[in-house]
């Protein structure tokens, strides 16, 4: 009786950690007025996103790759480079900023194709992320 009952813990372990990690797998959404672009640096509270220079707000927001909250103090030169997604506020100034991961990247990429070639004046966003 003891080893079925150890076999069946050893199971249900198992299952709880299969389940967990395809919780890790879900897509990001981002909000429909976001922008894609490419963080040259930063200094903070001021970024370099393509050939602008944008200044974080009050309460502005900064999440890595895994969407988790980073503290600005804690950005670095290395890691926290390449492809943004990004949000301003209504007075212009950049209030939350998402690290896209590759396949994130891909997925914006394909959407600015989409856009230059259906609407070039880039008046609306194609909600991919919603």
């Amino acid at each position: 009786m003891n080893k079925k009952h150890a076999l069946e813990c050893i199971l249900i372990i198992g299952l709880i950690c299969i389940i967990s990690y395809s919780h890790a797998q879900v897509v990001r959404t981002f909000p429909i007025d976001s922008k894609f672009g490419k963080l040259k640096s930063h200094s903070y509270p001021e970024f370099k996103i393509d050939k602008e220079t944008m200044v974080m707000g009050i309460g502005g927001q900064i999440r890595n790759r895994h969407n988790l909250l980073v503290m600005p103090p804690m950005l670095t030169k290395n890691e926290h480079k390449g492809y943004v997604r990004y949000q301003k506020d209504s007075m212009g100034l950049l209030h939350r900023l998402w690290f896209l991961t590759p396949e994130e990247t891909q997925l914006a990429k394909e959407e600015e194709k989409l856009l230059k070639k259906q609407n070039p004046q880039k008046k609306f966003s194609i909600p991919f992320f919603q």
